[in-house]
């Protein structure tokens, strides 16, 4: 027979562990392992269902129409978000700030879009400066983005290491998009990053051609403090986003990513 105390304990423990599942991680559903995070700069089609194919190790994707929301709504990505989010893939939108040039209205009408015809889960700013004096204009993207959604995931791109208050602007920052070449032998991390979780970092390594310097390139984003990872084979001058890798790297790159 099971007594009142008995049953109390029975509750009481997995409570508390999940309590101390998100104090540790921040999130009991993305704890401390890797995901990938893709820039889906695909029609809707094939490589949409590679990629939600591959979840939950596969977490985030970005939607790009046209270089940002488009000017009107794209039925097929309205589909493909849809499907891609009951996957358990996050979709955020693209929106281009020209390094703190654009005009903040251009901003604002690209996000709205995204909420009001896809109903994104967040945002990507892509072409993010890194400068500590733009970090204002980023703040008022990330209030913009919060203003329709509070839960909504917002991601600055410069692509390279960058001031710490940025860290107030975003929720996930790319601090490093290059070549492989770049990433062993030129990458220096800013020595703050490893106070902040894994989830709040990303890295996008291109022209990773072969399947060890696939596993070498995760293993020193892991050590690199990138909760978020993805390589590719390609790299510019060719369209690195357009598609997706082939199997047998993209099976390595998924199984290598959710090894802890």
């Amino acid at each position: 027979m099971t007594t009142n105390l008995q049953k109390s304990i029975i509750t009481f423990v997995p409570a508390v562990l999940t309590c101390l599942a998100v104090l540790a991680n921040g999130s009991p559903t993305l704890a401390q392992a890797q995901h990938l995070a893709n820039p889906s700069y695909f029609y809707p089609g094939q490589y949409w269902k590679q990629l939600e194919a591959a979840a939950p190790i596969a977490g985030l994707a970005i939607m790009n129409p046209n270089s940002g929301s488009g000017t009107a709504l794209n039925t097929d990505y309205v589909t493909e978000v849809k499907t891609a989010q009951e996957k358990g893939i996050a979709v955020i939108g693209y929106v281009d700030t020209a390094y703190a040039k654009r005009s903040p209205d251009l901003v604002a009408a690209d996000i709205k879009n995204y909420f009001t015809w896809y109903h994104v889960d967040g945002i990507f700013f892509d072409e993010a400066s890194n400068s500590a004096s733009d970090v204002p204009y980023y703040k008022t993207c990330y209030q913009l983005v919060h203003g329709l959604d509070s839960k909504a995931t917002v991601v600055l791109n410069p692509g390279t290491p960058t001031d710490e208050g940025y860290m107030k602007a975003a929720d996930i920052i790319v601090t490093f998009e290059s070549t492989y070449t770049d990433y062993v032998n030129n990458f220096v991390q800013a020595p703050w990053v490893t106070s902040y979780p894994p989830r709040r970092f990303w890295h996008i390594v291109l022209g990773t051609t072969t399947v060890d310097d696939l596993q070498k390139a995760i293993s020193l984003s892991k050590s690199r403090n990138a909760g978020w990872f993805y390589a590719t084979t390609y790299a510019p001058p060719a369209n690195p986003y357009d598609t997706l890798p082939t199997n047998p790297y993209w099976h390595d790159e998924l199984t290598w990513i959710s090894q802890k």
